[in-house]
């Protein structure tokens, strides 16, 4: 979907890295098979994420992003407005529906509960959402084992304490 009267914004506005930029592909590849009934979008997204992350972590991260999807189908009021993974216009741009399951994803990233807490609520448009937190905190988990020097600082500051 192109756009069907969702509140767009430019994409470096949005100041996404290239990791989340990623990220929202995936999303936009697995929710192409929603919209046509078809496991193509799953398929391509596995694809894609073998490809950026390896045969080891690349379909897990696709995976968390199912799991991720998923919870938001059974949590979230009301839809989700997103953008073609194919058109060149709108790789450039992101919905508000977007941004704040990019922010979600973020969160997991980042695996201070408290903030994966208020963005899953936010996020799902309630007071608590505790399928999205759990599929954010593994989607987390996955995701910084997907970045190497991440994974690094981590262990580095780790092994200070």
């Amino acid at each position: 979907m192109c756009s069907d009267g969702y509140t767009l914004t430019d994409t470096p506005a949005s100041s996404l890295d290239e990791m989340e930029r990623e990220w929202l592909h995936l999303v936009r590849l697995q929710c192409t098979s929603y919209e046509h009934n078809q496991a193509e979008g799953l398929d391509r997204a596995i694809d894609h994420a073998e490809h950026r992350y390896g045969a080891d972590i690349g379909p897990e991260m696709a995976c968390r992003i199912a799991v991720l999807i998923r919870a938001m189908r059974a949590e979230r009021q009301g839809g989700f407005g997103y953008l073609s993974p194919y058109c060149p216009n709108c790789s450039r741009r992101v919905t508000e529906d977007e941004w704040h399951l990019i922010l979600l994803m973020q969160a997991g990233y980042r695996g201070v509960p408290s903030d994966i807490d208020e963005a899953a609520a936010e996020f799902a448009r309630r007071a608590e959402a505790p399928a999205l937190v759990a599929a954010a905190r593994r989607f987390g988990s996955t995701a910084v084992a997907a970045v190497p020097s991440r994974r690094s600082r981590i262990t580095a500051s780790a092994s200070l304490h």
